[in-house]
């Protein structure tokens, strides 16, 4: 690893890129990240008056998203991010929209047992210190019943975006990243963190482990993104 994943370190590197953490999100990705989250958002059955918390939630882009498409059902939202960085800009974003933020950790959650009908989160739970100790954190807070929503990067496996893939975002996205952003090892992180992430079969497992059930898996852009999908028991 090129930074030590502690919640230290990745509080303060996502404090310091937050000015252009959405620009170049969005142009590292070619814009696909915002078509992702409108496929977690476009995937979840929502209802009347449900609670929703949108976990790591950066500077609200999945919360705008989620409220444009089901603002008229009254949901009760919150949206939460270790890095108050982020959330000064989530706040600026949603300040026409009904949301609740928190500054926190998903590991170590204020909420009580049993608090929302659904968790969304995404590209946030590689970031995690303790994975395991999140999703569990995470179970414990969705109402029996209730969904988990993840949208993470994978390594693709079909073969010529497989090829292709470790280039664009082992070599050249990192040059890009520290050019924009001015941080010198925040996208280097990014790839990092990616290939340090389990893959899909393994990351279902973890999610058994967690105690969710009827977990479902969707390969998003031939592989480089997925969709994770579970109920909690």
């Amino acid at each position: 690893m090129i930074l030590e994943k502690n919640k230290a370190t990745i509080r303060d590197l996502f404090n310091d890129i937050s000015p252009r953490y959405d620009f170049l999100n969005h142009f590292l990705s070619l814009g696909m990240d915002s078509i992702w989250r409108k496929k977690l958002i476009g995937s979840m059955n929502v209802k009347q008056d449900e609670s929703i918390l949108d976990a790591a939630c950066g500077t609200g882009d999945l919360s705008f998203l989620f409220l444009k498409k089901f603002g008229y059902l009254n949901p009760d939202l919150t949206g939460l991010d270790l890095s108050s960085g982020m959330l000064k800009l989530a706040q600026k974003r949603m300040e026409n929209y009904q949301i609740r933020l928190v500054e926190g950790d998903v590991e170590d959650l204020s909420f009580e047992s049993q608090s929302f009908n659904h968790v969304m989160i995404a590209f946030g739970i590689r970031n995690l210190e303790n994975m395991n100790k999140g999703l569990r954190e995470l179970n414990r807070v969705i109402k029996t019943g209730g969904s988990l929503n993840i949208l993470e990067f994978s390594v693709p496996e079909k073969f010529l975006i497989k090829q292709l893939f470790p280039l664009y975002f082992n070599r050249i996205l990192p040059v890009f990243g520290k050019m924009i952003s001015g941080h010198r090892t925040a996208y280097s992180y990014l790839p990092e963190s990616v290939n340090d992430f389990p893959d899909p079969g393994n990351f279902v497992q973890m999610l058994c482990q967690a105690s969710f059930t009827d977990l479902r898996k969707k390969s998003l852009s031939g592989g480089i993104c997925q969709l994770y999908q579970a109920v909690k028991i």
